[in-house]
């Protein structure tokens, strides 16, 4: 669980996990698994998506699932999924989307989601794809430097150059006698606060140690892992109440991918 956090991470609102027990009689084969049943809707969360595919990764093996297509109530299964904790994201007619959450399965057990599909404006989705590219390739991907450092507030000025920074997003600030990580916790531009800032803009964030001018900085894969599509067309935020399977680092995490 997110240390410190009232809700869950990625790139929207809130992770829901919420687990029943099946009644049925299991053989011990079946009993190892779990199911994953959930709905997907539009970006306002609650009208349904028809057609769209979830599909997801099991962190531990690789193994990659994908689940029908949703209903006209926009409802998708995903039954059989091995016990463990899975990456996800979801491919529609209008385009693709990636979850930075992840959801846990337990044996004999149905882990419900409702996910809401946020499309990205077009400036966003174009930096979006430019740092996931380099992230799958490298592990992370640069996207700008600092020009100023306010000790009294701990606060960095960074002149994003390339792709965007997003407010849930992991940053890796290196220099001469610099080199630390860190989970963005606000962000700032023009004395308010945003979700996000695209290339040719200044933004304010508040580090975790000192930094100096000159500094480069980058967005690292959260826990490592690269999201689905390379060119999303949004953000598939899953969205209900309850705990979030979502950690925070002191140090950089070991990737199960072994992208450092």
């Amino acid at each position: 669980m997110r240390r410190g956090a009232k809700g869950a991470v990625s790139w929207g609102p809130a992770l829901a996990l919420v687990l029943m027990l099946t009644s049925s009689v299991a053989t011990p084969q079946e009993s190892a698994k779990g199911n994953l049943i959930g709905f997907i809707f539009g970006a306002d969360g609650s009208t349904p998506v028809a057609g769209a595919v979830v599909v997801v990764k099991n962190l531990t093996t690789g193994v990659v699932t994908e689940a029908g297509e949703s209903d006209g109530l926009g409802v998708f299964k995903v039954p059989g999924l091995n016990v463990g904790l899975y990456a996800l994201g979801v491919r529609s007619a209008a385009g693709s989307y990636n979850s930075q959450d992840f959801f846990g399965i337990a044996a004999q057990k149905t882990a419900k989601i409702s996910i809401a599909l946020s499309p990205y404006d077009q400036t966003a989705m174009a930096g979006a794809a430019a740092v996931i590219k380099e992230q799958r390739a490298k592990g992370e991907a640069y996207i700008g430097k600092v020009v100023k450092y306010h000790p009294e507030t701990k606060e960095a000025e960074v002149l994003v150059e390339i792709g965007l920074i997003q407010s849930d997003d992991r940053i890796h600030v290196k220099g001469q006698a610099t080199d630390f990580y860190q989970d963005m916790k606000n962000l700032k531009a023009y004395g308010a606060k945003t979700k996000r800032v695209t290339s040719g803009y200044t933004v304010i964030l508040r580090t975790s140690k000192p930094c100096e001018a000159g500094d480069f900085v980058y967005i690292v894969c959260k826990r490592g892992v690269p999201p689905f599509f390379l060119a999303p067309l949004g953000i598939a935020a899953i969205v209900a109440g309850g705990v979030p399977l979502a950690a925070t680092f002191e140090d950089e995490p070991v990737s199960p991918f072994k992208i450092k």
